[in-house]
């Protein structure tokens, strides 16, 4: 009976099928109905390929630099320094988060602007992120309205979980029987720097690594009509990937045909964001 049945949905399904598939194997592939997890290891992932990678990686970052072609005594260097005394430290105390979560939230905020940084522990959408985010918020408070900072300069340079200790309470059980509980209470530090002019410039104009929060922010004003359509050339380096790949090009393109002068771009850019500092403090 079983073998009738399977022989007539055989029948079925050839007359259903193309002329150009041979089986039915051709038409389903075994790998449609196999369930794997989202985070598995590649295979073959060899150290020796590992560092090949990185070391392409490393390449293609340094590939994104354009440096000045003669070195001008009179200006100011790209970098300053990290301890140069514009720099401030937030820690909080006896939070009940364990440390391997706690390096996660660090390893996400590091080395990202502080608005980008609450963003991201935002949109985690984890109780535990609550302590995160109030410290976030703390600093850029401190930052914003104490010490006038401009928090588009602000980063987190450093962010770093610190050992505490643990909280020993009993959990009764069955049968009369107590267990011992231990709660963690963890500390977590974030200390954040405002970049100078000359290198934010390098930052988001030469290396072109702009903010996320930034970006969409200029694309949403853009969408809403809220500045004029000149802004949308301005723009252009900081928009959206396909006109920041663009940009980089025609600066590459300028540097190797001798057409780009760094610090006088340098001047000009720096010029012009002092004028729109000043114009919204005025706004304001």
């Amino acid at each position: 009976m079983w073998s009738a049945l399977a022989s007539a949905a055989r029948r079925a399904t050839a007359r259903r099928l193309p002329k150009d598939f041979s089986s039915s194997s051709e038409l389903v592939p075994s790998a449609l109905g196999s369930v794997r997890n989202f985070y598995f290891p590649r295979k073959m992932w060899l150290p020796w390929r590992v560092r090949i990678v990185r070391q392409r990686q490393a390449a293609c970052r340094q590939k994104r630099h354009i440096w000045p072609r003669r070195k001008d005594p009179e200006e100011a260097p790209i970098f300053g320094a990290k301890l140069d005394g514009k720099q401030l430290s937030f820690r909080d105390k006896e939070l009940r988060v364990s440390m391997k979560k706690l390096l996660d939230y660090a390893r996400i905020i590091k080395n990202k602007q502080i608005h980008d940084a609450v963003d991201w522990v935002e949109s985690m959408a984890r109780m535990k992120s609550e302590p995160i985010l109030k410290l976030l918020r703390k600093a850029m408070k401190d930052c914003g309205e104490k010490r006038r900072m401009d928090l588009a300069r602000v980063y987190v340079f450093d962010a770093q979980p610190q050992r505490g200790f643990y909280v020993k309470s009993l959990r009764k059980h069955s049968r009369g029987h107590y267990g011992v509980m231990k709660s963690p209470r963890n500390m977590f530090m974030i200390r954040v720097r405002e970049r100078p002019l000359e290198e934010y410039f390098h930052r988001i104009y030469i290396y072109n690594k702009v903010p996320r929060g930034l970006a969409s922010d200029m694309r949403l004003a853009l969408q809403q009509n809220r500045v004029s359509s000149q802004m949308q050339k301005e723009w252009s380096p900081y928009l959206c990937a396909s006109s920041r790949m663009f940009h980089r090009k025609e600066l590459k393109w300028l540097d190797a045909t001798r057409q780009f002068d760094y610090y006088d771009a340098r001047r000009t850019w720096i010029q012009r964001y002092k004028g729109s500092l000043m114009r919204a403090d005025t706004e304001a």
